[in-house]
């Protein structure tokens, strides 16, 4: 298969550490991103609590959940491991927040967007930050992630002599532009 038609179709093997971890899938036609939910590998999750003190959070000892304290962030695992198709830095793996988990619960990716380069083949760890004032428990097989296939360019970066000539003529900064 050439590397142009490999790139149209798009390949994600994944590898389950437990055979009980669920396979992503995209809910609808039109979704764009798939479902990563939490896994448990092991006993216990590593972080930051509220006062940015490592920490470690055990996994309930029947193994059905975790709780996560307000202003935790925690590696919080899916047991899988990915790979694409073909090592192409024009291709990566983006994890976005799920919005009913953000807005319920106060359950967001701590950085926003986590990325996972196409030569990264571990684990994949969503960052979860508990930005609610409550404590929040999440069950095995919750979903609590999402990932997209993100096309992505590469610059060519060129060091240049003077600053750029702007391409409007429009007057002020950041937020310059409304409310």
């Amino acid at each position: 298969m050439l590397d142009h038609e490999a790139e149209r179709k798009c390949i994600l093997f994944l590898y389950k550490k437990h055979p009980d971890v669920p396979t992503p899938h995209y809910a609808t036609l039109g979704s764009t991103c798939f479902d990563l939910t939490f896994f448990p590998t092991q006993d216990f999750v590593t972080g930051y609590d509220c006062y940015n003190q490592e920490c470690i959070r055990a996994i309930e000892p029947d193994g059905d959940g975790l709780h996560i304290y307000p202003g935790d962030r925690l590696l919080v695992p899916t047991g899988l491991i990915a790979k694409l198709n073909v090592p192409n830095p024009r291709l990566s793996i983006r994890l976005h927040p799920r919005s009913g988990l953000a807005l319920k619960r106060g359950l967001v990716l701590a950085n926003a967007e986590g990325v996972i380069d196409a030569d990264y083949q571990k684990e994949i760890f969503a960052v979860i930050h508990n930005v609610s004032e409550k404590l929040q428990h999440i069950e095995v097989g919750t979903r609590i992630c999402q990932g997209e296939i993100v096309k992505n360019r590469r610059a060519d970066f060129r060091i240049i002599d003077s600053p750029p000539v702007p391409y409007t003529t429009r007057d002020g900064g950041f937020g310059s532009t409304g409310v």
